[in-house]
């Protein structure tokens, strides 16, 4: 099955294959273990208190969770976890399992340098491309200090992959405006679609405003069933902004614009990419402090506090 065509909306010259590159960034940046743990549980804790699943569902939901991630759902249970969804789109149930053989998910991430306001612990710009086994391509934020590009590969023992810290994202960090007012932005392209047989490949790719095309940065192959990937939980968010605190207040402007997918057939043929619509999608909020700036139909928004 071929890969799949690259987001209309910038210009493409030709996909550059940085992986060795980002490796080797990656194995500079120290292993921030709790970071990884809240992470973790931090996720039973959004499948659980998701308003749109019914309690069986998320009793599923949680379940398949806790499953993939070897957690203890009791110990999750009996302690406290602050936070949960900011703000974000979610899909519907028919979108998030709506595609055959391939599906590939590009956005720009809203991501200010500093948070700003009483940020004092992790907070998450993240999103998936509907898969179950897929990848989260994020920016993380912990407190005021510099913030990190992560990939976390659901398809993989070894969940943790790519970190880098924005002092190295030159190339890709860039501006956009929206609403008549300037954002930092990272753009970000990630798909999952099936090579062969039960074999999937997960990509990242990062867009290079320098030379004006995609750098793959990440990248992986392994054995699924379209089960696993299309009937899990994971999967079904695309944008959000992802908080551990109970509160928030005076944070810059942050959120994701341009959110396109696009889906391969069960001939494994990509059709055209569009805009992620209202009605393949809904908005959920935990009411922990974030206000909407705009929303533009589902595919594109930023908050502040």
């Amino acid at each position: 099955m071929e890969v799949p065509p690259a987001p209309l909306h910038r210009p493409h010259k030709t996909t550059e294959d940085r992986q060795e590159e980002f490796l080797a960034l990656t194995a500079k940046t120290p292993v921030d273990r709790e970071f990884r743990a809240a992470f973790l549980n931090h996720k039973l804790l959004i499948a659980y208190t998701h308003p749109h699943l019914d309690i069986a569902g998320r009793d599923r939901a949680v379940a398949q969770l806790a499953a993939g991630l070897g957690t203890d759902v009791l110990k999750f249970l009996t302690q406290p976890v602050p936070g949960g969804v900011g703000y974000g789109i979610f899909y519907n149930s028919p979108f998030k399992m709506g595609w055959g053989h391939g599906t590939s998910f590009s956005y720009d991430i809203v991501c200010p340098t500093v948070p700003g306001g009483n940020v004092n612990t992790w907070l998450y710009l993240t999103a998936t491309n509907r898969s179950g086994k897929g990848v989260e391509a994020f920016v993380a934020y912990n407190g005021q200090g510099t913030p990190h590009f992560r990939v976390f590969d659901w398809a993989r023992n070894d969940h943790w992959q790519t970190d880098c810290a924005f002092t190295v994202l030159g190339n890709y960090l860039t501006a956009m405006s929206a609403h008549g007012h300037p954002y930092q932005v990272l753009p970000v392209w990630n798909s999952t679609w099936l090579l062969s047989g039960s074999t999937y490949r997960n990509q990242v790719l990062l867009y290079n405003h320098a030379r004006g095309g995609w750098d793959l940065i990440y990248q992986y192959d392994y054995t699924a069933t379209d089960a696993q990937q299309k009937n899990d939980w994971v999967g079904s968010w695309g944008p959000i902004v992802e908080t551990f605190q109970s509160a928030y207040n005076n944070t810059n402007q942050m959120g994701a614009l341009g959110t396109m997918l696009i889906s391969a057939d069960n001939s494994g043929h990509w059709g055209g990419w569009a805009l992620l619509s209202a009605s393949d999608s809904y908005v959920r909020t935990d009411n922990v402090g974030f206000h909407l700036v705009f929303l533009d139909a589902n595919n594109a928004f930023t908050v502040n506090s």
